[in-house]
C-alpha cells in the first residue's frame, strides 16, 4: 500500500486519495502521514458520502486559472492565437448571436435533463419545478440555488464542455442576459468602486505561478464568486478540509466600476450576504503577490483589456478571412486551440442551423475540413473541403477583390493530400492556391510567401531537393524585402530551407540557417518564446542526426523549458520535444529514460487529441520499442496493438507506416518464440510494402529477412533459405557494392544451410559476409567475432578441426580484446574449442583446459543454475572418460545431472545423452548393472520425446545389448540388437556401416550361443561394409575373421582359411608392419592348420603371431602366454619334446608373473608338460606336473568334470606303465 501511495502522492493530476478496505485489514499508521489521502474506509456508503463532500469542497474552494501576457500580444497577429482567455470572451459573445440559440433550445433542454437524471428522484423533483416555474429573468436565482444547474454550468465552463453548454445554451443566454441587467443596476448605485475579497485552497506550484506572471491578464475560467466582507472569506479559507499540500489564499480584487466596457459585475449589496459575481469573460490584472506563514494576498486589479485583445483577435482573424462571423471564429478558435471534438460538435451544431447564409455555410465546411484534417480523418475532411471549395468558387462575388480565402482551402486540401502521401496532388492543390494568391491578392506577402513555402515542403518530401530549395529561397526573397513586417514569416523560410538542408545531410549549413532564425526571433519576441522554442527543437534535430546525443538533449530540453513556462499543461509541440528526447535516449539504450519521455508525451497526446490520431499512434509504437529493448516483450506488443488498431481505423486501407508497426509486433512476437504470430504479421507488413513500394526497396529486403529468420526458429530451413536468397537478391541491386545489412543476412542464409548440413554452402555464405564485415568494421569488432566462430563450426562439420580451429582461435582472441573478463558469447567459443581439440584425438588436455575456463565464465555470468553449465559439465566429463579417468567423469557428470533436476529437465533429450554418457563410463569401470540403468533410463526419455523410429533409439538399444552380452545374458542382448537393427532397417533399407556394427553385434551373441546363425549376420555384415568402403578397411578384416572363426567352429576349416587368408591380406595391406588385430588372424591361421594336421604350417603362424606380440605387448602379457603354449603343442605333435617343453616353460612362466597360475588355463599348461614328460620317460616329472594340474581342475570346477577324470587317468595310467616296467 505504501508503495502504492508513494507513487501516485505527488501527482498533479490527483488531489484527494480515498482507500477502500473491504476485507477491514489493519494499515501501518505511517500511510496516514500522506497528505493526499483523505481516508481508510470499510463501508461502501461512507465512502460514498466522503467522496461527494470532497467533491462539493474542491467544486466551492478551487478556481483554476489562465495567465495572458498583454504587452507581448500588442504587437503580433493573434488570429492563430490559443488564449483561454480568447474562448472566454467569445462565448460570452456568442450567447449573444441570433443564431446560435433557438426557440425550442429550452424545452430540448429540460427533455435532456429528464431523461439524464430520472433515477435520482431528489433532482428530477427540481427539474419538474424548473420546467413549470422558470421564467427567462430568473435564471441568476436559479444558478445561486446551486442546484443541478449550478453544478452542470460550472464544470461546463471549467472544461469548456461544449457539448453540454449548447444543451444549456438557452439557460445561459439568459444567465448572460440577467448579469448585463444586473450590471446596469449596479452601475446606476454611482457605486464607481469596490473591493472584494475570495478565500480559497491553492498548491504551491499554482502559486509559484502568479509570482511568475506579475503584470500580467488573468481569466477565471468560468463565474467567479466573491464578497465585499472580508471576514467572510477569512472563513472561506478556515475550513474542516487540512490538506498539506495546500495553501491559504486570499484574493483581494479592486473594480473601477466607471471604465468597465463589456465585462459583467453585478452584486447584492444587502447585509446579509453582500456577493458579488463576475461573469467568465471578466479579467483582471495581477499585482502583487504577499507570502506570509498563514495566509498569501493575492492583488489583482478588474481589467478592461481583455475586450482590447478580444477585437485585435477579431479584427486579425477577418484579415485572414474576410467578414468572418463570430459564431464559426468560435470554432476555429477551438479547433486552433486542440478542441478538436469540442470545434467539430459546435460546428456541426451551426451547420445544422436554419439561419445560414451561402457565405457562411462555405466557410463552416471548409472549417470542418480543418478539424477532420487534424484527427486524420482524411476521407471526411477531404469532402468537407471540396465542398467548401465549390461553394467559395460558386459564390466568388461574396468576396470582395483580394480575398485570399479560396486560397486557403486549396492550402487546406494540399495539407491534407500530403498528410496522406498524395504529394502530386498535394501540389497541384498548392500550386493553384499560388496562382490565386499571385493573381487576386500580390498584396498579401506572406500569403505569398506561404504558398511558395508549402510547394518547397511538397518537393523536399519527394526528394527534388533544388527545386525545393529555389520556391523557399524566392518565398525568403519577397519576404526580405518587407522585412520589418514580415520578420515570423522570415524565420519559417529559414527554418524550411534548414530542414531542406538536414534532408540533404548539409547538417552544418542546416545549423546556420537555424540559427539565423534564432537571432532574428530573439532581437524581435520576448523570451520565452514558443517560435524560439521550435528552432531550438529544430537545432537539436541536426546534432541528433550528427549523433551528438548530448549536445541535443541540450537543446531539446531549452525546448522544452521553455514549452513548460509558456503552456504549463502541456500541448502538442511540447509531445513533439519530449518524444525527440526520447528518440536520443533511446538512441543511447536509455531505454527507461526514452520510455519517461514517450509516456509524457503520450499523456499530453491523449489528452489534446480528443480521438484516434496518428500522433498517438506514432508514441505508442515509440514506447513499444523503449519496452522492447528492455526485454519486456508483452508490455511492448500491447502498445505495437494499440498503435495498430489507431491505424486501422484511420486508414483501413494500409499505408507505409502501418507496414512498420506490423513489424515491430512480429518482432516482440519472434523474441517470444511465437513463430506463427511472428510470420503473420511479417506477411502483413510484405504486403503493403510491396504494395506501396516500387520494388526493389530496403524496407521490403529487410522484412523478407525477418521472414526468414522466422522459418528458420520453426526449422524450416528451405523456405528461410528462399527468403534469405530474395532479400540477398534486392540488397545486390541496391547496393552492388555490399554493405553490413548485406552481411548480416549472408550470415542468416549461411545459418540455414549449416542446419540443412551444407557445411560448403554455409561456409560460402560466412566468408561473403565475412569479406564485407573487415571492409566495413575497424577491428576488433564482436560481428567479425561472431561470424569467425561460425566459420569454425561449419569447418567443424567437414570434420576440419585444425582449419575450425584457427578460426576459433580468431574469434577468441577478438573477444578477449573487446572484452578481458569474458562474457556468455566468449564461454561459447571457448567450448568450441574444447570440441575441436577433443575431436581430433590427439590433446584432451587441451580440450578440457579450455572446457574448464568456459565453465568459470558461465558460473560467473549466470547467478543461478543454467543449463549451459549443465552442458559443459558434460564435456568436461566426456573428456575425462576418454582419458580413462573414469571417477572424476563421473563426478562431473553427475553434477550435470544435478542441475538438469534443478531445472527440472530431467526428462528433457540431452538429459537422455547424458544418462547415456554416464552408462559408458560405468560401462568402461565394468559396472554392468548401473550401465544398464542408465541407459534404460535414457531410453525412455527417447522414447517419449522422439517419434519413432529414431536413430538415437537405435544406438541406446545396441549400447545396452554390449552391456547384457558382457554380463553373458546372450538371449536379452540379442532381444536388443534386434530393436535396434529393425529401427536401422526401417530408416534406412539399403544399410549402413552403423547397420553393419549391430550386425555384427548379433553374429557374436549368437556365436556366443553357438548358433551357426551367427554366420548369416556376419556375412550381412561384411556385404554392408564392402559397399560403403571403397577401398581396404579394418572393419572388413575383422568381419572376415569373425566369418572365419564361425565356419572354424563348423569344421569348415579350408572354408574358414579362405576367409582368415583375406583378412590378413588386407591387414597387411593396411598395416605393413603388423598390429595386435593382425597377431590375432594369425594366430586362427595356425588353429586352423593344426586342426588339419599341418604342424610346419601351423607353427610358422604361430611364430609369426608371437613376434607381433612380443614386439607390441611392454610387458609379459597372457596372449603371449596363450601363444607359446601354442607353439608348445605344435612341436610336441612333432614329436620335439625337449623344444615344446622350453616353449611350455616359457609359457607357464609368464602365467607366473602374471599371477596366474591358478587359472584353469595354467592347468592345462602343466598338463602339456606333464605329456612331454610322460613322452620323454621322464615318469616322476610328469606325475607331478599332473597332480599340480589336477588340483587346480579340482579347486576350480564346482562339480565333477571331464578335465578331473582325464587327469586321474592319466595319473593312474602312469602308475600302470610304472607297474608294468
Amino acid at each position: 500500500m505504501t508503495q502504492i501511495l508513494t507513487q501516485i502522492e505527488n501527482l498533479s493530476q490527483i488531489d484527494s486519495i480515498f482507500i477502500f478496505d473491504w476485507e477491514q485489514r489493519s494499515h501501518d499508521r505511517s500511510i496516514l502521514e500522506y497528505s493526499k489521502l483523505i481516508g481508510v474506509f470499510h463501508d461502501f456508503n461512507m465512502l460514498s458520502s466522503s467522496i461527494e463532500k470532497q467533491m462539493e469542497f474542491l467544486n466551492e474552494h478551487f478556481q483554476t486559472f489562465s495567465f495572458f501576457d498583454q504587452n507581448e500580444y500588442l504587437i503580433k497577429d493573434l488570429s492563430k492565437h490559443t488564449a483561454d482567455l480568447l474562448w472566454y470572451q467569445l462565448y460570452h459573445d456568442v450567447l449573444s448571436q441570433p443564431a446560435y440559440v433557438t426557440e425550442d433550445a429550452l424545452q430540448t433542454m429540460i427533455h435532456e435533463f429528464r431523461s439524464l437524471y430520472r433515477e435520482n428522484s431528489k433532482t428530477f423533483e427540481t427539474i419538474e419545478n424548473f420546467a413549470r416555474e422558470y421564467r427567462s429573468d430568473d435564471a441568476l436565482q436559479w444558478y445561486l440555488k446551486k442546484t443541478f444547474l449550478y453544478r452542470m454550468i460550472n464544470k461546463a465552463l471549467k472544461v469548456k464542455d461544449i457539448d453540454q453548454l449548447y444543451v444549456l445554451k438557452s439557460f445561459m443566454k439568459d444567465l448572460t442576459q440577467c448579469f448585463i441587467r444586473e450590471h446596469r443596476k449596479l452601475i446606476e448605485t454611482g457605486k464607481e468602486k469596490l473591493i472584494v475579497y475570495r478565500g480559497m485552497k491553492l498548491s504551491r506550484d499554482q502559486i509559484e505561478k502568479f509570482t511568475e506572471n506579475l503584470g500580467q491578464l488573468i481569466s477565471t475560467n468560468g463565474i467567479l464568486i466573491t464578497t465585499s466582507d472580508h471576514l467572510t472569506a477569512m472563513n472561506q479559507i478556515i475550513c474542516n478540509q487540512e490538506k498539506a499540500n495546500l495553501c491559504s489564499i486570499l484574493l483581494k480584487i479592486e473594480c473601477d466600476l466607471l471604465h468597465m466596457n463589456g465585462i459583467d459585475v453585478i452584486a447584492d449589496l444587502e447585509e446579509e450576504y453582500q456577493m458579488i459575481l463576475f461573469n467568465s469573460n471578466a479579467t483582471f490584472q495581477l499585482v502583487d503577490v504577499k507570502m506570509n506563514e498563514e495566509i498569501t494576498l493575492i492583488q489583482l486589479i478588474l481589467s478592461n483589456e481583455s475586450q482590447t485583445m478580444k477585437e485585435k483577435y477579431i479584427n486579425d482573424s477577418r484579415r485572414r478571412i474576410a467578414n468572418i462571423s463570430l459564431d464559426i471564429l468560435f470554432g476555429q478558435l477551438m479547433c486552433d486551440m486542440g478542441l478538436w471534438n469540442q470545434s467539430q460538435h459546435y460546428l456541426e451544431y451551426l451547420l445544422n442551423g436554419s439561419q445560414l447564409n451561402n457565405e457562411d455555410l462555405a466557410q463552416i465546411e471548409y472549417s470542418l475540413g480543418d478539424v477532420y484534417q487534424l484527427k486524420a480523418k482524411w476521407y471526411d475532411a477531404r469532402k468537407y473541403y471540396d465542398r467548401a471549395y465549390q461553394a467559395f468558387n460558386m459564390q466568388i462575388t461574396y468576396y470582395p477583390s483580394g480575398d485570399i480565402t479560396m486560397m486557403e482551402s486549396l492550402n487546406n486540401i494540399g495539407d491534407l493530400l500530403f498528410d496522406q502521401k498524395q504529394y502530386n496532388d498535394a501540389l497541384s492543390y498548392y500550386q493553384q492556391a499560388l496562382t490565386i494568391c499571385q493573381t487576386h491578392a500580390p498584396y498579401a506577402i506572406n500569403s505569398v510567401a506561404f504558398c511558395m513555402n508549402n510547394i518547397g515542403i511538397i518537393l523536399c518530401t519527394q526528394q527534388k531537393y533544388a527545386e525545393a530549395l529555389e520556391y523557399h529561397q524566392k518565398a525568403l526573397n519577397i519576404l526580405e524585402n518587407k522585412s520589418s513586417l514580415y520578420q515570423t514569416g522570415i524565420t519559417d523560410s529559414l527554418c524550411y530551407i534548414g530542414d531542406l538542408m538536414i534532408e540533404e545531410e548539409k547538417y552544418s549549413e542546416a545549423r546556420d540557417y537555424y540559427r539565423k532564425a534564432l537571432t532574428l526571433l530573439e532581437n524581435y519576441l520576448a523570451s520565452p518564446h514558443i517560435n524560439i522554442a521550435d528552432i531550438l527543437n529544430r537545432m537539436g534535430h541536426v546534432l541528433y542526426h550528427q549523433r551528438k546525443y548530448d549536445e541535443a538533449i541540450e537543446l531539446y530540453q531549452q525546448s522544452l523549458s521553455v514549452r513548460e513556462k509558456l503552456d504549463p499543461d502541456g500541448n502538442i509541440d511540447m509531445a513533439t520535444v519530449l518524444i525527440n528526447i526520447g528518440k536520443v535516449l533511446y538512441e543511447t539504450a536509455d531505454d527507461d529514460g526514452a520510455l519517461s519521455y514517450y509516456r509524457r508525451a503520450l499523456v499530453i497526446q491523449e489528452k489534446c487529441y480528443q480521438s484516434p490520431h496518428i500522433d498517438i499512434a506514432d508514441t505508442l509504437n515509440s514506447i513499444g520499442l523503449a519496452l522492447y529493448g528492455q526485454k519486456k516483450y508483452d508490455e511492448a506488443l500491447e502498445f505495437y496493438q494499440r498503435s495498430l488498431s489507431i491505424r486501422e481505423k484511420l486508414d483501413p486501407t494500409d499505408n507505409i507506416e502501418m507496414g512498420t508497426v506490423l513489424t515491430n509486433a512480429g518482432r516482440a512476437l519472434y523474441k517470444k518464440a511465437d513463430g506463427d504470430g511472428a510470420l503473420e504479421y511479417y506477411r502483413r507488413a510484405l504486403a503493403i510494402q510491396e504494395k506501396y513500394y516500387q520494388s526493389p526497396h530496403i524496407d521490403i529486403a529487410d522484412i523478407l529477412n525477418r521472414i526468414g529468420l522466422a522459418l528458420y526458429g520453426q526449422k524450416k530451413y528451405d523456405e528461410a533459405l528462399e527468403f534469405y536468397q530474395q532479400s540477398l537478391s534486392i540488397r545486390e541491386k541496391l547496393d552492388p557494392a555490399d554493405n553490413i545489412e548485406m552481411a548480416t543476412v549472408l550470415t542468416n542464409a549461411g545459418r540455414a544451410l549449416y542446419k540443412k548440413a551444407d557445411d560448403d554452402g554455409a561456409l560460402e555464405h560466412y566468408r561473403r559476409a565475412l569479406a564485407i564485415q573487415e571492409k566495413y568494421y575497424q577491428l576488433p569488432h564482436i560481428d567479425i567475432a561472431d561470424i569467425l566462430n561460425r566459420i569454425g563450426l561449419a569447418l567443424y562439420g567437414q570434420k576440419k578441426y585444425d582449419e575450425a580451429l584457427k578460426f576459433y582461435q580468431r574469434s577468441l582472441s577478438i573477444r578477449e580484446k573487446l572484452d578481458p573478463d569474458g562474457n556468455i558469447d566468449m564461454a561459447t567459443v571457448l567450448t568450441n574449442i574444447g570440441l575441436a581439440l577433443y575431436k581430433k584425438g590427439d590433446d584432451d588436455d587441451g580440450a578440457l583446459e579450455y572446457y574448464q575456463r568456459a565453465l568459470a565464465i558461465q558460473e560467473k555470468y549466470y547467478q543461478s543454475p543454467h543449463i549451459d553449465i549443465a552442458t559443459c559439465l558434460n564435456s568436461i566429463g566426456f573428456a575425462l572418460c576418454r582419458q580413462k579417468k573414469y571417477n572424476e567423469a563421473l563426478d562431473f557428470y553427475q553434477q550435470s545431472l544435478c542441475i538438469r533436476e534443478k531445472l527440472d529437465l530431467l526428462d528433457s533429450i540431452d538429459t537422455a545423452t547424458l544418462l547415456c554418457n554416464i552408462g559408458h563410463t560405468m560401462y568402461e569401470k565394468y559396472d554392468y548393472n548401473a550401465t544398464h540403468s542408465y541407459y534404460q533410463r535414457a531410453l525412455v526419455i527417447q522414447e517419449k520425446y522422439y517419434e519413432l523410429p529414431h536413430i538415437n533409439v537405435a544406438n541406446t538399444l545396441n549400447r545396452i545389448g554390449l552391456t547384457l552380452y558382457d554380463q553373458k545374458k546372450y538371449d536379452e542382448a540379442l532381444e536388443f540388437y534386434q530393436r535396434s537393427l529393425s529401427i536401422r532397417e526401417k530408416l534406412d533399407p539399403d544399410g549402413n556401416i552403423d547397420m553393419a556394427t549391430v550386425l555384427t553385434n548379433i553374429g557374436l551373441a549368437l556365436y556366443k550361443k553357438a548358433d551357426d546363425g551367427a554366420l548369416e549376420y556376419y556375412r550381412r555384415a561384411l556385404a554392408i561394409q564392402e559397399k560403403y568402403y571403397q577401398s581396404s578397411h579394418m572393419d572388413i578384416a575383422e568381419s572376415l575373421n569373425r566369418i572365419g572363426l564361425a565356419l572354424c567352429d563348423q569344421k569348415k576349416y579350408d572354408e574358414a582359411l579362405e576367409f582368415y587368408q583375406r583378412s590378413l591380406s588386407m591387414q597387411e595391406t593396411l598395416d605393413p608392419d603388423g598390429n595386435i588385430d593382425m597377431a590375432t588372424v594369425l594366430t586362427n591361421i595356425g588353429l586352423v592348420l593344426y586342426e588339419k594336421a599341418d604342424d610346419d604350417g601351423a607353427l610358422e603362424y604361430y611364430q609369426r603371431a608371437l613376434v607381433i606380440q612380443e614386439k607390441y605387448y611392454q610387458s609379459r602379457h597372457i596372449d603371449i602366454a596363450k601363444s607359446l603354449s601354442r607353439i608348445g603343442l605344435a612341436l610336441h605333435d612333432q614329436k620335439k619334446y625337449d623344444e615344446a617343453l622350453e616353449f611350455y616353460q616359457r609359457s607357464l612362466f609368464t602365467r607366473e608373473k602374471l599371477d596366474l597360475l591358478g587359472g584353469i588355463d595354467s592347468a592345462t599348461v602343466l598338463t602339456y608338460i606333464g605329456l612331454s614328460m610322460h613322452e620323454k620317460g621322464d615318469y616322476d616329472a610328469a606325475r607331478s606336473y599332473y597332480q599340480r594340474a589336477l588340483v587346480i581342475q579340482e579347486k576350480y570346477y564346482e562339480s565333477p568334470h571331464f578335465d578331473v577324470a582325464k587327469s586321474l587317468n592319466r595319473i593312474g595310467n602312469m602308475q600302470s606303465e610304472e607297474n608294468e616296467c
